[in-house]
Order: structure tokens, then sequence, then C-alpha cells
């Protein structure tokens, strides 16, 4: 045992491996997984904003609530196909975390006086 902790880094790498139960080989690469956030990132917030550039008032923020709760709903389904949980649960706590977010920034849009227009 003294020799696994003979060297902090190797010992490290050892415990985090062992513990979490990750292979060396299944972690990707940095500059790949800040890609692939940006993208996503990317998309997840052009979808409440495209309708508000096609469309006017009351139906552009119903589209983009419609299309930002499906959006949810998918991404949901989408988690649930890589965690091997039931699909609706995934689906219905996607939305309901976004559903929260939207809620949060709306109260404190509120707090601070901004004003949409129209």
């Amino acid at each position: 045992m003294d020799r696994v902790f003979a060297d902090p880094e190797h010992a490290a790498t050892l415990l985090i491996f062992e513990e979490v139960g990750l292979d060396a080989r299944s972690i990707g690469s940095p500059v790949a997984a800040a890609g692939s956030s940006f993208v996503a990132f990317t998309i997840g917030a052009l979808v409440p904003l495209v309708p508000y550039v096609l469309l006017a008032g009351g139906t552009a923020f119903g589209t983009s609530l419609g299309l930002s709760l499906a959006a949810l709903a998918l991404l949901g389904y989408g988690i649930s196909r890589l965690t091997h949980r039931p699909p609706l649960y995934a689906s219905a706590r996607q939305v309901l975390l976004g559903a929260a977010a939207a809620a949060v920034t709306f109260a404190v849009g509120t707090i601070i006086g901004v004003q949409t227009g129209g």
C-alpha cells in the first residue's frame, strides 16, 4: 500500500479511477468537450429566440414557450436513453427544471425593473 501512495499523482489518479469506475480510455478530449458544450449551449439559446426573429407579440411568446418546452422534453428523452431512466420521468424533470429557471429569470427581471417591449 505504501508503494501506491509513494507517488501522490499516481495515487490520486488510481483512487479517482477506482472510486468512480472510470477508465482512462473513456475520457475524451477537453477540446472536444468544450466544442460540444459550445454547440449545445448555442442551439439551446437559439430555440426560444428564433420565434421572436420570425414572429411578433403574443404569437412569438407562445411559439417560443412551446418550442422551449418541446426542446426540454426532447432533451430529457435523450438523457433517459443515456441513463436508462424512464423517458417520462426524465422529460418531465427537464421541463420542470427549465420552467423553474424561466420563473427565476422572470422574477429577477421583475425585481430589477426590466420591461419587455410589446
